[in-house]
């Protein structure tokens, strides 16, 4: 029989918790007041940040973003997340005391206000050698994205190629079915040729279909707007869009206006999709929060809701074209929705990624692009 696990008391375990967070050397942990002054700092900001912890205290945590995210008001803005949804997910760069740049990954968390000096725990780790991986993968992608880009062209010219043969074969049975004289029997051979020709049509369609969607990179129409305005509106048409005007959905943007340079229509088709999706699987009184801000060089926005959730084995397949849209309670919609959705972020040179602890437990959609061509 396996042996009865010992009993660990709640004070022993409290106290390893803190002299882990003491003296983990990979993770930066701050906590910050209110206004995001630093208060306390473990060992690991020192090894990070290049600053000892009595240096750290009294600096605003501000002060290690990079100059165009204080610009950007992008600080401010994460603990404005963090404290109107519990926390604020954070992936950028950042700078060390002397400057130098690092890939921070992490997140801020609202502790509340009953604690003087501990408002937010901010919390981090240098993931630079796995950004700069991430990066070369990037550029492997979009080698491939341009291999399938050709191979959809071919397809395009391929069934462009086969309708006209299949438009002569519907011809000549069409003559057929005419002039054959009505004793001879030969209603059953002509449904089934008819219905394979139906059939061929409808799979060339799909092929078009398909190429329709890849080669829309070639007719992308950039022009500047702000994310401000694209994710507000987007709410706003999703909302008419199932019906829902009068629910609410968190629209949270940095104050200082992010400018881009997209096809503003077709991204606004993006995250009208997402937002629909949200509201539809999402029942009363779940939340929905539309965040964007900066990391980086890239414009990342979250579409969170606290619906349905994805069943894991469903989240590789998400995206994928004409995927069955029979599996029920999940978020597959029409089997070309999230598919174009897809296509049109990696369109614009940027990536889609679904989230989701499972059914029941909400989902997240994370949207990145770089704001600029």
């Amino acid at each position: 029989m396996p042996s009865t696990p010992p009993s660990i008391d709640e004070k022993e375990v409290q106290q390893m918790l803190w002299q882990f967070v003491q003296r983990t050397q990979d993770y930066v942990v701050l906590l910050l007041d209110s206004a995001g002054t630093i208060t306390w700092a473990n060992e690991g900001a020192g090894v990070v940040l290049g600053a000892s912890a009595d240096e750290l205290r009294g600096m605003n945590f501000s002060h290690f973003f990079t100059e165009a995210d204080i610009k950007n008001g992008i600080p401010d803005h994460e603990l404005e997340v963090a404290l109107t949804s519990g926390s604020a997910s954070d992936d950028r760069w950042m700078e060390r005391m002397d400057h130098s740049r690092f890939w921070a990954s992490g997140m801020a968390v609202y502790l509340g206000g009953d604690c003087e000096g501990c408002a937010y725990l901010k919390l981090f780790r240098d993931l630079t050698v796995v950004r700069m991986q991430l990066e070369t993968d990037r550029k492997r992608r979009r080698s491939a994205v341009q291999a399938a880009d050709n191979m959809s062209g071919a397809i395009a010219v391929l069934a462009h190629e086969l309708r006209n043969p299949l438009a002569g074969i519907a011809l000549a049975t069409d003559l057929l079915d005419s002039r054959i004289p009505e004793e001879v029997d030969v209603a059953r051979p002509m449904s089934g040729l008819n219905e394979n020709l139906k059939l061929a049509s409808r799979l060339i369609d799909d092929l078009l279909q398909h190429s329709r969607i890849t080669a829309a990179r070639f007719r992308l129409d950039r022009s500047p707007c702000t994310l401000r305005d694209l994710l507000t509106s987007s709410a706003q048409i999703a909302q008419r869009q199932v019906g829902q005007e009068n629910r609410n959905v968190h629209v949270l943007v940095p104050k200082a206006e992010i400018e881009m340079h997209i096809d503003g229509m077709r991204m606004q088709q993006v995250f009208v999709n997402l937002i629909a999706n949200a509201l539809r699987y999402t029942p009363n009184p779940g939340r929905i929060w539309v965040t964007g801000t900066v990391e980086g060089l890239e414009v990342v926005t979250r579409v969170t809701d606290e619906g349905r959730g994805i069943a894991p084995e469903q989240l590789s397949h998400l995206f994928d074209l004409f995927t069955d849209s029979r599996v029920k309670g999940t978020k597959l919609g029409l089997g070309l929705g999230l598919a174009v959705v897809k296509k049109t972020v990696e369109l614009h040179g940027g990536s889609v990624q679904a989230k989701s602890e499972g059914r029941g437990k909400g989902s997240q959609f994370v949207v990145r692009f770089p704001a600029h061509e």
